[in-house]
């Protein structure tokens, strides 16, 4: 099953938070921050070319909805709460 995101939304699979700390220490699950930050995996038909599927984002903290689909979670974001797109530094023009 697919879904197909509707009224300017953005349907994002959310990256992972970090398991240790810079230091080595190994977190418990409720000791992790969630990063605000997901990859595209549905846009809206009509949507800007600024986003494709597969591009990494970040959003505004508490953003969207969370659905969960096959097992796993996602996030439906307006496509206004999107912060940025992460991108390579090569592909950034000057």
């Amino acid at each position: 099953m697919s879904l197909q995101p509707l009224n300017g939304h953005v349907l994002l699979r959310l990256v992972e938070a970090e398991e240790k700390t810079s230091g080595g220490i190994y977190l418990p699950d409720i000791a992790r921050e969630r990063p605000a930050e997901g990859v595209v995996e549905a846009l809206p038909s009509g949507s800007s070319d600024e986003l494709a599927i597969g591009d990494r984002v970040l959003y505004k903290k508490h953003a969207g909805e969370e659905v969960s689909l096959d097992g796993v979670t996602r996030r439906l974001v307006p496509e206004g709460d999107l912060l940025a797109k992460l991108v390579e530094t090569d592909a950034i023009a000057s």
